[in-house]
Formats: structure tokens, sequence, C-alpha cells
């Protein structure tokens, strides 16, 4: 995803939320390849800070810590699994779908996760795990994307896949449900979460909303059973609505960045899983850092070993990679926390994940209590034409304890 310039309030919420859960924004805009980190202080020093978390979901709860401490390993609530196939061009996740004009909040938005099994039987446990995090850019190229990752070609065929950037029932990626179509074709369990409803730009004062109004989110598809899942509705957040009528609008939509953590389960043992796809917009970096920070706070005191992955939009991160020091906050949350960047051993030249606007290096896998075996990404000509970014993978072991 191409950062954004723009400035605007950012909301804050820390109240609880139900189970049904809720959403996230991002952001697209073009920048000169000269911009550097300068440039960001300023910008971001005009954003008002605040604080507090917010999070819910369905499958049950995933069991947290308190101050330095450790907990129990959760019970392991399986998620329920929809048995029917949901028609995406006409079912809405999100109750503000129904009038999104009359939203109460446009960035808090209230939609349930969807989920499904495209297995028969629990697979045999192993003690390696090959992860992958992937922006799959809407679901633009999801045919050739799972021709690519079933293929084997580039990197070991994922048995965790953490995507982003992930549309249902839109009418730009003709009205799929992407999510559960990855699940289908891998022939695995899918959690799906909505971040936004997307709007259409060029609604009248009372709509109509043709194309209809659509869903993107994030999505975790495993080979292995799905539990203990929530979405975690960042705290710190901003609004990207625009109301009807609104001249040359970019992006018009409701809803804000949101996390799912779900705990895999893997014969006996849990693996906790977090997919992310933190705020985009350079204006609002300390936006971004306090929702790296909120996830990674999140699995504190946690016993078993944790992965989280997705899109950083850790901009500048490649000047830290270059110069052998952390001081990007979005990484330092997790890094931290005893977390390792599976890519760390990698050549800066192998690490950037997206080239637009500039070579970036936004797409991260932290693993914590798991040896790493290999890592890296797909190469850019097999993958490049696939999406505006490039799926980065890792192989770990240590998942059983051995």
């Amino acid at each position: 995803m191409r950062p954004r310039i723009v400035l605007r309030a950012a909301s804050a919420r820390g109240t609880a939320v139900d189970a049904a859960g809720q959403a996230i924004a991002y952001g697209s805009a073009m920048l000169g390849t000269t911009i550097r980190a300068s440039l960001l202080l300023v910008a971001s020093s005009a954003l008002l800070a605040c604080s507090g978390s917010a999070s819910g979901g369905t499958g049950g709860s995933a069991g947290t810590a308190g101050a330095g401490g450790t907990t129990e390993p959760p019970e392991f609530e399986e998620f329920a699994w929809r048995a029917d196939e949901p028609d995406a061009r006409i079912e809405r996740l999100c109750s503000e779908a129904v009038a999104p004009d009359d939203a109460s909040d446009t960035t808090f938005i209230d939609c349930r996760i969807e989920g499904a099994t495209f297995t028969t039987e629990e697979p045999a446990a192993t003690d390696a795990l090959v992860v992958l995090a992937y922006n799959i850019l809407r679901g633009f190229e999801v045919d050739a994307q799972l021709r690519m990752i079933r293929s084997g070609i580039d990197f070991p065929v994922p048995d965790i896949l953490l995507l982003s950037e992930v549309d249902r029932g839109c009418a730009r990626t003709d009205f799929r449900n992407i999510a559960r179509e990855y699940a289908e074709g891998l022939g695995y369990y899918y959690v799906y979460a909505t971040e936004f409803l997307e709007l259409p730009g060029d609604r009248g004062p009372t709509g109509p909303y043709e194309p209809p109004v659509c869903e993107h989110g994030n999505a975790i598809v495993s080979r292995y059973p799905l539990g203990n899942v929530r979405q975690i509705r960042h705290a710190r957040n901003r609004s990207w609505y625009l109301p009807p009528g609104t001249a040359n609008p970019d992006e018009p939509r409701l809803g804000g960045r949101i996390a799912i953590a779900a705990d895999a389960k893997i014969g006996t043992r849990l693996v906790r899983l977090y997919v992310l796809h933190l705020e985009s917009t350079l204006s609002a970096l300390d936006i971004r850092d306090a929702q790296s920070e909120e996830v990674a706070a999140d699995s504190e005191g946690l016993d078993y070993p944790v992965i989280a992955g997705g899109d950083f939009n850790t901009f500048f991160y490649f000047d830290d990679l270059d110069k052998g020091v952390v001081t990007v906050p979005a990484v330092k949350s997790f890094t931290d926390r005893g977390y390792l960047d599976a890519h760390q051993s990698l050549e800066l030249a192998d690490r950037y994940t997206s080239a637009d606007p500039f070579d970036m290096v936004i797409d991260l896998i932290f693993t914590r209590g798991l040896a790493l075996v290999s890592a890296g990404r797909c190469p850019p000509e097999r993958c490049e034409s696939l999406s505006d970014h490039l799926p980065v993978f890792a192989e770990v072991s240590g998942v059983l304890g051995n």
C-alpha cells in the first residue's frame, strides 16, 4: 500500500466492545522517492495523542495476563464454523451497511467475524510450521495467487496465511468472498473480519449505493483448527469517512484498522496468531505505532508460541536495517517483548516487499517461543504482478515443544 499524506484528527476509544467485532482504515497516495523520516516528525506532531483499547470477537476468550505475569494456556474454544455458503453480494457482516451515512460512529463499526472450514478431518500435528504474510491487494489476482501458493515453487506451501487487504462482496473483485476462496482453494479453515465498509465515491446525498456497499478486511487461513478468535479494534484510529456529495472523494469508507487474534490448535498445543494491517497515513505514524503496541501488549504473559505478521506500513524501517539498529516504534513494540524479526538475517536487498512509491520493508513476521528454520520472500519476478506487495514467509519449529 502506498503511504498516504493527509492530516485528519485521530479518534480514540477505550471501551470494551461486544463479540460481534469492529473495523479499521487505510490509505493510498503517491510520494516522491526523496522523502525521508525527518518529514514525518513534522506531520505526526500535529496529531492529538490519545490512549485506550477495545477488542471483541467470537469463539471465546484468548486469555490475558497481568503486568509481568504469565497465564495458563486458555481452553481452546473452536470457532463456530458456518455450514452454509453466504451470498457475499448481498449479506453483510456489519450492521452499519444498512444505512452507512447514518452511522453514529464513522470509525468504530459493529461487524461479525465470518469463518468456515473446507477440511473434513484434523491434520496430523507436526513440530514445524510455514507461515505466510501477504497483502493481497483486495484479491484482484486471487486465482493466480492461489496457483503460486499451491505450487510450492518459490516457498513451501504455507500452513498458516496471514492476509490483509481482503475483499468481501466488492464489485471491483467480482463480488467474490476472497478469504473463503483462499480457504476453499487450499482445503483449510479461515476467519475473516471487516476493517472497512467501502462506500461508492459518486453516491448522491441519499445514495444510491451502486455498486453496493462492500466489506474489506483481514483474514487468517489455516491448515489447523482456529479458536479463541477475536477482533482487536484499535483504540487509536482515524476516520476515513466522507459524506455523500463530496467532490472528488478518495476512498470514502466507514471503519478503521483492526487486528485478528486466534489460536491454532496443533495436536494438543496452541500457537497464538495475529494478523495486522497498521495505519498507513504518513501524518499519523503515532497511530500506527500505538496500534502495533496494542497488539504486542495483547500477547504479554502468554506462555505458548506466538506469531504476528502482516502489513506494518513501516515505511522507513529500511533505514534501521541499513544501520543495524531498531528505532521504529512499530517494530520495537515486538522486539522489546522478545520477538524475533523472522527476516532479520537477510540482506537488505532481499527484504523489500513493496516498491510503490519507493522500496520499502513493510511486510513483516515476528515470532516468539519458536526456532527459525528459514525465511524469505517471493521473488519479484514471480510475484510482483500479483499484488503491490510481495508475500513473505517463515518456517519455524518447536511447535510441539520438541
